[in-house]
């Protein structure tokens, strides 16, 4: 570290040393785009093009050294929302994984996933592997929020790159801020082309399902409970993260509960579900992720519900991330798109088939096939009137 003295005269030094023209030379046309986030001068430009380093800032205003888009080829994350966020710009720089997949999230994602060393995840009080993260050669490090970043936020990001000496940068990545994430991480990764094209393909879905939903009175929405664990007790209020796909595509949720912690997963009672008694219910399923939605089906407790009588009880589609929630991540761009079609066919009237396929493509590298699709819809697939 320089006094500012020492700081100002080697800066001086280095201008004195290194022309912006001299600097292009050297580079040679276009490489100077590469090189930063933002634009380079003086000894910042040095040390980008000679110790490969750029300064960032994040968005938690925190100043941070990083390597140059050149010299990057390892990145962490400490969250499966983050991990989604990477995995969708670039793949081939994971160094590991914070989601141990199963055989069928594995059969949709890039081949080399299942190679990846697993090293673990700050969400739910989880613990990452620092040790591992020096060994894998890990470079730079994501803290990518899906809702507005708090001082917790800060505080962790600070600790881990306190512990591991890991650069680890903040990013608001909540759902309001998706767009923007995506460009900021475009711009670090030298991914700009792909995330501009995923920052667009969000803002076009969300007018789209916001302008077919918007004009469909309160007294009309559909209404909805969301059937969360082994039970289908658990639920989430429209105020919840986990709950912001269903009430962006249109449900009128049910449930009113108190907010959960940061994991969610508010109980309730069997009783109260049948006084809310509502006409839609999407449930965890069965097979992947353990949820109730063959009880809700078959259980006699739960047959006098509209939901179940009428046969519109969903099963959410989970591979190989779920459409809507955990991790709150850009698959609800899919997730808000689903709810939409489901509960208002005519006012949202696209083709599941075409649409899911089309973000398969576009987010998760996989190109599915009709029949694929269909699979993945499950039983939610049209028509949805039971």
């Amino acid at each position: 570290m320089f006094g500012d003295d020492q700081e100002s005269q080697q800066r001086g030094e280095c201008r004195a040393s290194f022309s912006r023209r001299s600097f292009i030379k050297v580079l040679g046309g276009g490489l100077l785009l590469t090189l930063a986030t933002r634009s380079l001068t003086g000894c910042d430009l040095a040390d980008a093009v000679l110790e490969g380093k750029r300064s960032v800032s994040d968005d938690a205003q925190r100043t941070l050294t990083i390597p140059t888009v050149d010299k990057l080829s390892k990145i962490y994350f400490t969250s499966a929302s983050a991990q989604i966020f990477c995995f969708t710009l670039a793949p081939e720089l994971l160094a590991g994984t914070g989601v141990q997949f199963t055989k069928q999230e594995l059969s949709l994602l890039p081949a080399g996933t299942s190679s990846l060393p697993y090293l673990g995840s700050l969400s739910g009080g989880g613990e990452i592997d620092r040790e591992a993260l020096l060994a894998e050669g890990v470079q730079l490090i994501f803290s990518i929020s899906s809702v507005a970043l708090t001082e917790s936020n800060i505080s962790e990001a600070d600790d881990l790159q306190n512990m591991t000496g890991i650069p680890t940068l903040l990013v608001d990545g909540s759902f309001e801020h998706i767009n923007d994430a995506y460009r900021f991480l475009g711009k670090v990764l030298g991914k700009e082309k792909r995330a501009e094209e995923i920052a667009i393909y969000c803002e076009d879905v969300y007018q789209r399902v916001n302008e077919a939903i918007l004009p469909i009175p309160q007294d009309q929405r559909v209404t909805f409970y969301y059937a969360e664990g082994p039970s289908g007790l658990q639920t989430e209020p429209s105020a919840s993260q986990h709950a912001l796909a269903f009430v962006v595509g249109g449900a009128k949720n049910v449930a009113q509960v108190e907010i959960g912690n940061d994991m969610g997963m508010s109980s309730v009672s069997l009783e109260q579900v049948l006084l809310w008694d509502p006409e839609v219910i999407v449930s965890w399923d069965f097979i992947v992720r353990g949820g109730a939605d063959q009880i809700i089906r078959t259980s006699s407790n739960w047959k006098t519900i509209k939901a179940v009588k009428n046969g519109r009880v969903y099963t959410m589609p989970n591979i190989p991330f779920a459409w809507c929630d955990r991790p709150p991540s850009v698959n609800r761009f899919l997730g808000i798109q689903w709810i939409a079609n489901m509960l208002y066919p005519q006012a949202y009237d696209v083709d599941m088939v075409e649409v899911t396929k089309e973000f398969y493509s576009k987010l998760y590298w996989a190109d599915i096939s009709d029949d694929k699709a269909k699979e993945l819809l499950g039983n939610s697939y049209p028509p949805y009137q039971g």
